[in-house]
């Protein structure tokens, strides 16, 4: 049978619709876990829906990513809606990629300090991931990757009507419209406040940044008002300790003095967020040179060395300067104090004689400190805090630091790489997450870390810095995003992902805690499911949301 030659309206009609649905098949989304990483160039997608289920404490922070693929330049509307009420447009931030120029180093810093490849790593640099969160005051925004991607927070108080909330949502275009769902199931279980939190978490903060990218003047009215959004989004985050600014420790003519009423005014900053603990400046230092084998530690702004009567007679100065502060104020168990960062065995001697003196005239200070060194700092250190490499290879002395009920936390910064526990950009997220899992495994306290906000070099620009200290070789770099873990946005600090994703962390430690005096059996069935040790643990998403819809509902049964 001949077949009837097309007419050329014929052809251009069915042209016209084959354009069609390729345009209408080149926009596509997916309801993704916001632990899972998301590239603004190329996705492997095989793990991605159009909807999305988790489960969340009652006063926990409902929230999921939309990824949409779009064409660069495609104008978009974004609505979300529980029943027939559309959600307002804070409920959406606009996720913002960061660079990963150089991969952690299987080590350390990055590859090119030992020139070894690391392949515990999410990609191989240099590539960017979405990182920021910068929340949107609109519902229209223009794609500007081959990938967009949302992040939608839903307010709990807006599910608590419904008994199986579904968030439906609606991305739409010119001649197109995409659909997801995000169904977040709500455990009628409370996570402590934070001032009764038991976990406890410190970023040091550096108040320079703040003010340089916000353009702000210390201590005046203005910089208070963003001291405390700074504050908000710490506690926020879990963060329980806070670090005094060195400055308010002042030294002129010879003598010493504290800048008290800034010092108070700083704490209650914090103290309105219910911060448990704050951090004392460390006392002394290595010297200019930062000289790691030195045997004498100096006094910072006097630049004493503590052998001199000159220095011995400056830390006597500032203990009863503190002693008076923080009894005056009712701080004594709350001011955790610093010596000297790091102190070696070389510098142990020192230290120790250091300590006995600052307890000999306040016996009641709580000394903390990052420590490399152990046993040569028995009976000086109150509060350990070793590096989580440092801490698994000894795991038994610190068990017996803990018996002694002296405090143990655990941290990281440019080490340790490979698989171990970090919060660089090019790790997986459940990374940050584990952090409170290691705690509970370990009964250890908590975690510090020295970069919320210590950039180098513009953050969404640059995320791989050079080492700051002066003896670092050429080739000592720290690696992607360990300056920091928030952002600096036009109006305030922005969150970003491995913030969040640690802030998971210190929730699952509060739930696992109590599910551990309900159902120790089942406690350690879930931990040695996701978390064994530092360097091994489940990546696996679909299991970790499976071990916390476990751990709610247990908590949430009567």
């Amino acid at each position: 049978m001949q077949h009837p030659t097309p007419s050329p309206m014929r052809s251009i009609f069915f042209f016209g619709l084959s354009l069609l649905f390729s345009a209408l098949s080149a926009q596509t989304l997916w309801m993704v876990d916001p632990l899972e990483p998301i590239y603004p160039d190329t996705n492997v997608l095989k793990n991605y829906s159009e909807s999305w289920t988790a489960d969340f404490p009652q006063n926990g922070v409902p929230a999921t990513h939309v990824v949409i693929r779009l064409k660069p330049g495609t104008a978009l509307t974004l609505a979300a809606y529980i029943g027939n009420d559309i959600l307002p447009p804070e409920v959406w931030s606009q996720l913002l990629p960061v660079p990963v120029e150089e991969n952690t180093g299987l080590d350390s810093r990055t590859e090119q300090f030992t020139n070894q490849p690391n392949p515990h790593v999410i990609r191989k640099a240099p590539f960017r991931v979405f990182e920021v969160i910068k929340p949107l005051s609109s519902r229209r925004l223009i794609a500007e990757e081959a990938y967009t991607a949302l992040r939608l927070t839903v307010p709990v108080e807006l599910l608590e009507r419904e008994k199986k909330p579904l968030i439906k949502v609606f991305i739409q275009g010119e001649g197109w419209d995409l659909q997801g769902e995000f169904r977040p199931q709500i455990h009628r279980v409370m996570l402590p406040e934070l001032g009764n939190s038991r976990f406890f978490y410190t970023n040091w903060f550096n108040l320079a940044q703040m003010e340089a990218y916000h353009g702000l003047t210390r201590w005046d009215e203005a910089w208070y008002a963003m001291l405390e959004q700074y504050a908000k989004l710490m506690a926020y985050g879990r963060q329980t300790c806070i670090k005094i600014p060195e400055e308010l420790i002042g030294y002129k003519d010879g003598a010493f003095f504290l800048e008290e009423e800034k010092m108070l005014r700083f704490i209650q900053v914090f103290q309105k967020y219910s911060f448990q603990y704050f951090e004392s400046p460390h006392l002394l230092y290595r010297g200019e040179e930062d000289d790691w084998s030195t045997k004498e530690l100096v006094v910072r702004h006097s630049r004493h060395g503590y052998y001199s009567p000159e220095g011995k007679k400056d830390i006597g100065e500032l203990v009863r300067l503190i002693k008076r502060f923080t009894e005056k104020n009712r701080l004594t168990y709350q001011w955790l104090q610093h010596v000297a960062d790091e102190p070696t065995a070389a510098q142990a001697d020192c230290y120790q004689e250091i300590v006995q003196q600052i307890k000999s005239l306040y016996p009641e200070i709580k000394i903390m400190e990052a420590t490399n060194e152990k046993e040569l700092l028995v009976g000086a250190v109150d509060w350990w805090c070793p590096l989580i490499n440092d801490f698994q290879e000894n795991q038994s002395f610190f068990e017996v630091r803990s018996r002694l009920r002296e405090k143990v936390l655990v941290y990281t910064c440019l080490i340790p790489g490979g698989p171990w526990l970090n919060r660089t950009l090019d790790m997986e997220k459940i990374r940050q997450v584990y952090f409170g899992w290691g705690a509970l495994r370990y009964g250890t306290d908590g975690y510090l870390h020295w970069g919320l906000n210590q950039y180098r070099a513009n953050p969404f620009i640059q995320s791989v810095v050079k080492h700051p200290s002066p003896a670092a070789s050429a080739n000592n770099y720290l690696p992607a995003g360990d300056t920091h873990i928030i952002y600096p946005g036009v109006d305030g600090p922005l969150s970003g992902l491995r913030f969040e994703a640690h802030r998971l962390g210190a929730e699952d430690y509060e739930l696992l805690y109590r599910l551990k005096g309900r159902n120790a059996k089942l406690a350690e069935t879930i931990l040695t499911r996701q978390f064994r040790n530092y360097t091994d643990y489940n990546l696996s998403l679909n299991d970790y949301r499976k071990s916390r819809r476990k751990i709610l509902s247990t908590l949430a049964s009567k």
